[in-house]
């Protein structure tokens, strides 16, 4: 039997590549893959437990473009964060389109992100991102300011399908 190497190296470089479509830590990646959640949470309480979540947004350009972030819950609804002067990729990204895609704990969300304009939800949000991360150790003495962003529910399914 003889044994066909082009099929074995196009399956090999596709595990490969799909392997590298998944961000990590500071890496960007593609599309994320994991089980699809039919329902949204109805408390993302279970997230406190979660340091880091993954985020899906589609690029200008139609590209799917995913990182890793920091979230935390309050009153029962998820939130998630950016920091420092500069506006992130994904963040450029949620501007122009809110829909989106979480990965959390092998599981995928899709949600429509928001930016938090309220002062008084921004402080205790800013407390409750205190509780969860070491900010002193990540940052040092003066943490950068954050900017928030709301979780919601998607009921349109365009990005998972689109």
């Amino acid at each position: 039997m003889k044994l066909r190497l082009g099929p074995v190296l196009a399956m090999i470089a596709a595990l490969v590549f799909a392997a590298a479509c998944q961000p990590k830590d500071t890496r960007p990646g593609f599309w994320l893959s994991g089980e699809q959640v039919d329902r949204p949470a109805e408390n993302w309480r279970f997230t406190d437990g979660v340091e880091e979540i993954f985020i899906e947004t589609r690029t200008g350009y139609g590209l799917r473009h995913s990182t890793t972030i920091w979230c935390v819950e309050l009153d029962g609804r998820l939130y998630v964060g950016s920091y420092d002067e500069d506006v992130k990729y994904w963040e450029r990204n949620i501007a122009r389109r809110p829909e989106a895609r979480l990965r959390i704990d092998g599981r995928i969300y899709d949600v429509r992100v928001t930016p938090v304009d309220d002062s008084e939800l921004d402080r205790r949000l800013d407390e409750r991102y205190a509780e969860k991360y070491d900010m002193n150790e990540v940052f040092g003495d003066d943490p950068p300011p954050w900017r928030y962003y709301r979780v919601d529910p998607d009921d349109d399914d365009e990005i998972a399908s689109g």
